[in-house]
């Protein structure tokens, strides 16, 4: 049987400030909300001439989309380094999965406006700016496609334009907010850089996002969010609604919407090989507790410099054996060197050269049966089908973090088909210095949370059934 990759495009999504109207189901006395995450190559989103939507033609085919976006994203973050009352339910949102944007790799669905109108927004973890495509006073309307959707402030009676003579409008994000303003009632204007280099341009406003739970209790957040007008057609966003910002920052909807439903969001990885119907939760709030969770502090120096989501790695073991890899491989430079994030919208682990050697040489006496090879990631060999590979030869991994946690990933978390008789081991090599990426293949079968709060990231292993 073939078996199948996905990516999750983790954690830093969010959105709004918009009269965003997320209706979904809720779980009484508890204090969440859940998004609903389906991966990208789930049959549920049929065939999608063009794009990577939908199961891929086959295992070689999957494995080159998945590893080109991991090379977008590491090229961004590379850029980015350089640089009131509580409501008695939890909240959740169903996520599915998103087009190889190299940003972001889920999708949610929502309505933002009074009366609602319907968008689909591309999941971000690596950005703080929400947008919507919007026809609004248009710096080029002439990227106007017909059959795309636009959000059209004009048929908002919420929507309110941030005024460029503003206090809002000096204090919302000094690298990307422009200093022209013609005149006191003109708009705010923006041009949004992403780590790749793709920019977006528009102008910021308020709408209220609406959550909805099953006891008939409402809560309204009033955020900022962009509306973009000036989209190139040729850019990467031009098939979607606009992006949903889940960065470590004060202007982004992970932030904002953990701190109004406690102080902390959470998602399950499903298994990426397992192709079905079923979809994961993006989860605000605090849900029942978990058994077996553990936790590692979250950095917070270092997520204040980058927006990230940076954690301390102790060290990499092989079946029980801890690797003599050299501990400021594991420290985070000024400079972005060395370190690790957690990133659910990369694929596969990347490893400087000092870690990543060790751990090929670790696996390699295991599979010296088997024929070195090219393939799509940096350690291909020839090998039998996946129903006569024999996994139980290969040697176990463990990353060991700070305070003590161990994730213990399964093996097809870090091995898997490339093309037919090949197989490959999910981790890139990295020259130095680079920044070391806890990829989603390694995280998946775990629920994973970021209490922000306390500044912990947990994480336990878990089947990610839904209730």
């Amino acid at each position: 049987m073939e078996r199948n990759i996905s990516l999750v495009s983790l954690l830093c999504f969010i959105i709004f400030n918009g009269c965003l109207v997320f209706e979904a189901d809720a779980v009484e006395s508890q204090r969440s909300e859940k998004l609903k995450l389906t991966h990208r190559h789930s049959p549920d989103l049929g065939h999608n001439p063009g794009t990577t939507l939908g199961p891929p033609k086959n295992s070689e085919e999957r494995l080159k989309q998945l590893v080109q976006s991991d090379k977008a994203r590491l090229h961004a973050i590379k850029r980015r380094l350089g640089v009131v009352g509580k409501l008695k339910d939890w909240v959740e949102f169903p996520f599915r999965s998103a087009a190889d944007m190299g940003i972001g790799q889920y999708f949610v669905s929502l309505r933002m406006g009074t009366p609602a109108q319907t968008f689909t927004l591309l999941v971000d973890t690596g950005s703080c700016l929400t947008w919507f495509k919007c026809k609004y006073m248009c710096v080029d309307c002439s990227a106007v496609v017909e059959g795309q959707r636009y959000f059209s402030p004009n048929q908002s009676s919420s929507f309110k334009s941030i005024p460029c003579s503003s206090q809002e409008c000096k204090t919302i994000d000094k690298a990307s907010t422009l200093p022209n303003c013609p005149h006191p009632n003109a708009p705010c204007y923006y041009d949004y850089s992403y780590l790749d280099g793709l920019n977006v341009g528009g102008s910021y406003f308020n709408e209220t996002v609406k959550f909805r739970f099953s006891n008939g209790q409402k809560k309204g957040l009033v955020m900022t969010m962009g509306c973009t007008d000036g989209l190139n057609q040729k850019n990467r966003f031009k098939t979607v609604d606009g992006i949903l910002a889940l960065g470590l920052n004060p202007m982004s909807f992970a932030v904002k919407a953990a701190h109004e439903f406690g102080g902390k969001f959470s998602f399950c990885l499903e298994n990426h090989w397992i192709i079905k119907s079923e979809s994961s939760y993006l989860v605000f709030g605090a849900e029942d507790q978990v058994p077996n969770m553990q936790f590692t502090d979250l950095l917070t120096e270092e997520s204040k410099r980058t927006s990230l989501y940076p954690i301390k790695v102790t060290g990499i073991s092989v079946n029980g054996t801890m690797l003599d890899i050299p501990s400021y491989v594991w420290d985070m430079t000024d400079r972005g060197a060395g370190g690790m994030i957690v990133d659910s919208g990369t694929t596969v682990t990347h490893l400087v050269e000092q870690a990543f050697d060790k751990v090929i040489a670790a696996f390699e006496p295991s599979l010296s049966m088997y024929n070195k090879t090219k393939g799509n990631l940096d350690y291909c060999f020839n090998a039998p089908p996946a129903e006569e590979f024999d996994e139980t030869r290969v040697p176990r991994l463990a990353l060991h973090f700070e305070g003590g946690a161990k994730l213990e990933p399964e093996v097809n978390g870090y091995i898997f088909d490339d093309s037919k008789g090949v197989k490959c081991l999910g981790f890139s090599r990295l020259a130095w210095p680079e920044m070391n990426i806890l990829g989603n293949l390694l995280m998946q079968n775990h629920l994973w949370e970021f209490d922000l709060a306390n500044k912990k990231v947990g994480f336990a292993r878990s089947k990610c059934m839904l209730d």
